[in-house]
């Protein structure tokens, strides 16, 4: 039995990887040694974290999971993108490291899609 919706990990996964992987590839190009290199670090993580509120705001069963996954989708997709590119696999502790780091992001935008939306049904009750 597979508890994941596909369609939500699919949207939360691909609004997340519109803004990630852009970002990361202008950090990694571009911005390498410029003052921007910080602002799309952290566009980069913001990504993340959308990725997890648009996986759970659809409400499924297991929101805090499909934003986990969803979260680590965004991560996996510019690492693929970079290991295809330079021909070389990145130190697999960073890639456990950034995995977490991107599934903990991922959670807390699906905490914060749940948290909304219990907010406005209570907002809605009190009207």
């Amino acid at each position: 039995m597979n508890i994941f919706d596909r369609r939500v990990l699919a949207s939360g996964a691909l609004s997340g990887l519109f803004f990630a992987l852009p970002a990361a590839i202008a950090q990694r190009t571009v911005f390498a040694d410029a003052p921007m290199n910080g602002l799309m670090l952290f566009i980069i993580f913001f990504a993340g974290a959308l990725a997890g509120y648009a996986a759970a705001r659809p409400m499924p069963m297991h929101a805090l999971m499909h934003g986990a996954a969803a979260g680590l989708i965004t991560f996996l997709g510019p690492q693929c993108v970079f290991l295809i590119a330079k021909h070389q696999f990145p130190n697999p502790l960073a890639l456990i490291f950034g995995g977490l780091m991107f599934a903990s992001l991922g959670t807390i935008g699906a905490y914060l899609a749940i948290w909304r939306d219990a907010h406005d049904a209570a907002k809605e009750a009190r009207s």
